[in-house]
């Protein structure tokens, strides 16, 4: 397929983004009446996985031009739903319309022919290959028609990647780059197919503030071209920003459908969960401030270098107070699992120095650090935080057998053990849980609860929380997010490390910005908004005019 297959070159769009600036005006979405017909419908579609219902009858009708964004949480069915029109999956039930034509969607090629292209959550690439490569997979320029152009192609690549704005080296293999730079790849990928209607899963989850910025404003200046976005996606903020309409999933099914200026962040959520969802966040009161007490952890100058002499962290220094949520922003790989392992015992430095309270744990094992007082949340939760061979109640106690009385004369109380377990699954709203049941059967956001049961049970003086509501639902998210937030008030130092900036923002009292295994600047919560954290985020200086 060539870059020019519909009447509207793709050229003529970037090039427009190119003139606008990379950061572009939001404009007001349009009615979407306004918009022209139906490009696209799906009806009473079905699908079941052995004895699972994935699906029940769903409908989904777009509209031509429009941006139609998908809610809902977890398991709902968006992504399979996607796959189904991506021919990925084929429906138990149920037809496809494209322009009011029944269409069959064999495969991802057929999808392609018939004008769709999707951006999926998990990587689609070929590692061994170029950036440019991969972009121009299959539909090669060539010479005569007969020989393969590279120079045309790599050419081409660099258009795409300086208009967009991307950073990234046409001639670079991908099984070189990070995460993020991989999910730009993907994200120039579908946009050089030139769809009519282009799917994008899960589309920002690795970008920064400004970098979303981008790509929102290229969506805009698709759907202004007459481009069809269906865009997935579990940030509401987002939601506001782009949709013209959203549709709702909730349990298989789609529950609602609303033009986006009718319609609240807080409406949406419930529709989510099914029920009213508050959003959780730091209250702050101009009358009377909160207070902070002592210093309970201080990093001085923290340096961790690799095996091959890099620097993963940077003469870091910083102090979290009791009461106090110290949120940790930055893109993925620039330190911060680093310094959740530096705090917790589970990586050494080779400088710098770590306190608890007025004692120096530098080389203390995590052993005597959770005895002065530390809990630590990792962002692998499986990896890190459970076994997920072990019985439900055997990791609730992990850490717990002292401090909640389990030990008699050197064994297990089997009795009081489970008692322990049942009262934490019962206080977190463990879902499902049942005592003896391996750990691993329970879903993502009940695992996550586990993990905090087990922390929270010991009331720590100092909390560490590495990505708390990563891939959670929005219902699991809200109740973690509280259980944070009460954890400071009583006392405890927390550090909260996310790449959610939204979360960082809600939650944190001062936060500070990673980038490249540094520390560069640390923000008062009146002082922190997206435009100034995404900037950081970015290798900024945020006291540059």
């Amino acid at each position: 397929m060539s870059l020019t297959a519909h009447s509207e070159p793709l050229a003529s769009i970037v090039e427009e983004v190119r003139d606008t600036g990379a950061r572009l005006p939001r404009t007001k979405p349009k009615p979407a009446g306004d918009a022209g017909g139906h490009i696209l419908e799906l009806l009473g579609i079905s699908k079941s996985f052995l004895t699972t219902r994935a699906l029940k009858r769903v409908d989904l009708q777009v509209l031509a031009g429009e941006v139609h964004v998908i809610c809902g949480e977890n398991g709902a069915g968006k992504s399979t739903l996607m796959n189904i029109l991506n021919g990925i999956h084929r429906p138990d039930e149920g037809e496809i319309l494209i322009k009011g034509q029944r269409v069959e969607v064999g495969s991802p090629l057929v999808a392609s022919r018939h004008g769709i292209g999707m951006v999926h959550q998990h990587f689609t690439l070929v590692p061994s290959m170029s950036v440019a490569e991969n972009l121009f997979l299959g539909r090669n320029p060539t010479r005569y028609g007969l020989f393969s152009d590279r120079d045309a192609m790599r050419r081409r690549s660099r258009q795409l990647i300086e208009r967009y704005n991307f950073e990234l080296d046409p001639d670079t293999p991908v099984n070189r780059l990070s995460v993020g730079q991989k999910q730009r790849v993907e994200i120039l990928k579908a946009l050089a197919f030139d769809a009519e209607i282009l799917i994008l899963d899960e589309p920002t989850a690795v970008l920064t503030p400004p970098e979303v910025d981008e790509l929102l404003g290229v969506i805009d200046i698709l759907r202004k071209r007459g481009r069809t976005i269906i865009f997935i996606t579990h940030k509401l903020r987002e939601v506001k920003a782009i949709a013209d309409r959203v549709t709702i999933f909730r349990h298989g099914e789609s529950v609602s459908t609303y033009r986006i200026t009718e319609v609240s962040e807080a409406d949406i959520a419930h529709d989510m969960v099914g029920r009213q969802v508050f959003l959780v966040g730091r209250q702050d009161d101009p009358e009377s401030p909160r207070q902070f007490g002592e210093d309970l952890l201080r990093i001085s100058g923290v340096t961790v270098t690799n095996s091959a002499g890099r620097r993963l962290l940077d003469q870091v220094s910083f102090n979290v107070r009791s009461g106090e949520v110290f949120g940790m922003a930055g893109v993925d790989g620039n330190g911060q699992t680093q310094l959740a392992e530096v705090v917790a015992g589970l990586m050494p430095v080779q400088a710098g120095r770590i306190h608890f309270m007025d004692s120096d744990v530098t080389a203390a094992p995590i052993s005597e650090r959770m005895k002065l007082g530390l809990g630590f949340i990792p962002e692998d939760r499986l990896d890190r935080g459970l076994s997920a061979t072990m019985s439900i109640e055997e990791n609730v106690a992990a850490t717990n057998y002292v401090a909640a009385g389990m030990l008699k004369s050197g064994f297990i109380d089997v009795g009081v053990r489970n008692a322990f377990a049942s009262d934490r699954i019962k206080e977190f709203d463990v879902r499902g849980a049942t005592l003896g049941q391996p750990v691993g059967w329970l879903s993502g956001g009940n695992m996550q609860k586990i993990v905090i049961a087990r922390e929270l049970a010991r009331k720590p003086r100092i909390l560490v929380v590495s990505q708390p509501t990563r891939g959670l639902d929005i219902g699991a998210a809200e109740f973690i997010q509280e259980q944070i937030l009460e954890a400071a008030d009583n006392g405890a130092a927390v550090l909260l490390i996310s790449s959610e900036l939204t979360e960082v923002l809600s939650l944190a009292d001062r936060i500070g910005v990673m980038y490249n295994g540094r520390l560069p600047q640390v923000l008062r919560r009146d002082e922190a908004d997206e435009k100034t954290v995404g900037f950081l985020m970015n290798g900024g200086d945020a006291s540059t005019p």
